[in-house]
């Protein structure tokens, strides 16, 4: 009993020393967190601050004595704990600086990332929240790269871009994917800033700047594919409305015309003046184009060549057995009046092949009276003529001598008045000025104008420049198709690319048909058949010039021309044509046959020497209102 009391005393003992020392061991911890942590409650300090003896005097039972125990127990724990949540914080303090930098340091790295947006898309992305989203935008921009790189390769640039702009199709659906890719790209750049915003402080111009970066970058992307959207919706709805329906699978040019060694185009300039009941062709010329090298005879038909005769087996040459002889005089039936009578004798010429009338009989005409199968056409009215000199901002050139805009006669041969002048010089032709210096009649001849037409076209070939031409091609484009038919399938239209660039490297050689070839107002065909063939493989073989494959006139021929008629007609201008002019001393002023450049390019009409006084200039400054 005595023993069992012993024990218990010394164990309450036991457990008053051990509450002792956790007191003393409470205390010296609540003083060393009041000291680091000033902050401290003040309950919680005044606690500690108390006597021991005070604290001491609380009641003690055996329950808190064990709560106390057991504290003391977790108390390595908790330092442990306390320590670990230090070191996490000491990690976190970098990561904080970085984030809240101080104000504008991390504005270059904005304007780099933003930047680079623009020509990487979702690139910005990686550095955002969005990361997973930049990925997927910049793997799919790099695909569609390489797809179309893939693409240009296996099928050449040229070709590969000549099957684009020539399909409807290709050319709506492109228009739209340009739209959508241009807005989804301007939202990805929008959301790269401001995801790189975030965390950083900026000053107020730095806010400014950014936002003007946005702005622009936004508008460096918008404007090309925007305008891209535009052009391939009016390309497509050119293609469609120009050229004719597809009549198989595109090709490239050495695969189209891989077993004909050239191609001969007809190309017509349509007059459809109000002085004029319906059309008649102003100019007409064949281009016939070396299909390998891009070597190109340039033909000029002349508007007086009289009873031109139809292609062996036809209806016309049936109806026409002699050729055109409706009159039987030569200043009438000339091969520009078969168009009119075409229209007004549909019966008489069959099958058109769904040209017009007038289209078909001249084209019928053309080919029977120089021997060429002609397997294209395009025509092009005066209106649409002007738009293409605009659209390439004029054509430089030096005007030889003073161009009367206006002249000739009317239908009804009364002579229409000279309204204005192209001054001589070297200057720049707009579209009205271009037009005159080509279709001007008066005070010269038909060779002379054919010899300007020429001129004026390979001018113009040389300098076409394909930034003038895009900048300018919605309104070339709906020209193209009120002023321009052709008879180009919409599938060979990559071909015809293709041949357009060779043809820009290769040469161009002008072919006049005069009088020294054989007289226009009675012409021989077998001769000219012979003759034009000469020239068009002379033309393929690069020849700079033309050479006559047949004797020049014969003194019975000059006999005959000079029993002509007299009166004022084509014929009677080329009669006297194949006479070179002379100077008061007998001397000839020209070495050139008529309608052909001399040696500076220069055409000049029968009679007229460099410097001579023009009749009727009233002097340089005319323009259109002489």
């Amino acid at each position: 009993m005595l023993r069992a009391a012993g024990a218990s005393g010394a164990s309450a003992a036991g457990v008053a020393s051990a509450a002792q020392a956790h007191d003393d061991k409470a205390r010296d911890h609540s003083a060393s967190t009041t000291e680091h942590s000033p902050g401290a409650p003040a309950t919680f300090a005044a606690e500690s601050s108390r006597p021991t003896g005070a604290r001491n005097n609380r009641p003690t039972s055996a329950r808190e004595s064990a709560h106390d125990f057991a504290d003391e127990a977790e108390a390595p724990q908790r330092r442990r704990d306390r320590r670990e949540a230090e070191a996490a914080s000491a990690d976190e303090a970098p990561r904080a600086r970085r984030h809240s930098s101080r104000v504008g340091e991390a504005f270059p790295s904005l304007v780099g990332w933003t930047s680079l947006s623009t020509l990487l898309p979702g690139i910005g992305l990686l550095r955002t929240r969005f990361r997973p989203l930049g990925f997927i935008l910049l793997g799919g921009f790099v695909l569609t790269f390489l797809v179309a790189l893939v693409y240009v390769l296996i099928k050449g640039p040229i070709r590969a871009f000549g099957t684009v702009v020539s399909s409807p199709t290709m050319l709506t659906f492109l228009a739209i994917v340009l739209a959508v890719i241009g807005v989804i790209w301007i939202l990805v750049i929008v959301i790269s800033h401001f995801g790189l915003r975030k965390g950083h402080r900026y000053t107020s111009w730095q806010n400014k700047l950014a936002g003007v970066l946005v702005v622009s970058l936004a508008l460096i992307i918008g404007i090309p594919f925007g305008v891209g959207s535009v052009y391939s919706r009016v390309q497509g709805d050119t293609v469609s409305s120009l050229f004719g329906d597809s009549t198989g699978h595109s090709k490239s040019a050495e695969d189209l015309w891989a077993d004909k060694p050239y191609i001969n185009v007809f190309l017509m300039g349509r007059d459809n003046g109000d002085d004029r009941e319906g059309t008649r062709p102003d100019t007409m010329l064949v281009a016939s184009i070396d299909t390998k090298t891009g070597n190109t005879a340039l033909i000029s038909v002349p508007r007086n060549l009289a009873f031109p005769i139809f292609p062996e087996g036809s209806e016309l040459e049936k109806a026409w057995p002699d050729g055109f002889r409706p009159t039987g005089q030569p200043s009438v039936d000339l091969i520009n009046s078969v168009w009119q009578w075409g229209e007004e004798n549909k019966d008489k010429i069959g099958d058109t092949h769904g040209l017009e009338p007038g289209m078909f009989t001249t084209m019928q005409a053309v080919e029977g009276s120089l021997g060429l199968n002609l397997d294209y056409w395009a025509a092009v009215d005066m209106a649409g003529f002007e738009d293409v000199v605009d659209a390439i901002g004029g054509v430089k050139i030096d005007v030889e001598r003073p161009i009367p805009m206006g002249g000739g006669k009317s239908m009804s041969g009364v002579a229409n008045e000279v309204y204005g002048w192209v001054d001589p010089g070297p200057q720049t032709l707009k579209g009205k000025d271009a037009l005159w210096y080509v279709r001007s009649r008066e005070g010269s001849d038909n060779y002379d104008r054919m010899c300007r037409q020429q001129r004026m076209i390979k001018t113009t070939l040389d300098q076409i420049d394909p930034r003038e031409l895009a900048t300018a091609y919605p309104k070339l484009a709906n020209s193209a198709t009120q002023n321009i038919a052709t008879s180009i399938p919409q599938n060979e239209v990559p071909a015809f690319i293709e041949l357009a660039v060779a043809m820009q490297k290769g040469d161009v050689t002008t072919v006049q048909i005069n009088n020294d070839v054989t007289p226009t107002y009675d012409p021989d065909f077998d001769v000219l058949h012979k003759w034009i063939l000469g020239e068009v493989k002379g033309a393929s073989d690069g020849e700079e010039t033309a050479k006559p494959t047949n004797k020049p006139t014969t003194d019975e021929e000059k006999d005959t021309a000079e029993e002509a008629p007299s009166e004022e007609s084509p014929s009677e201008e080329a009669s006297a044509e194949d006479q070179p002019a002379e100077e008061e001393g007998g001397e000839p002023t020209e070495t050139t046959k008529p309608g052909e450049p001399n040696a500076e390019g220069k055409c000049y009409p029968k009679g007229f020497k460099p410097g001579d006084d023009f009749p009727g200039y009233p002097g340089p400054g005319a323009g259109d209102e002489g």
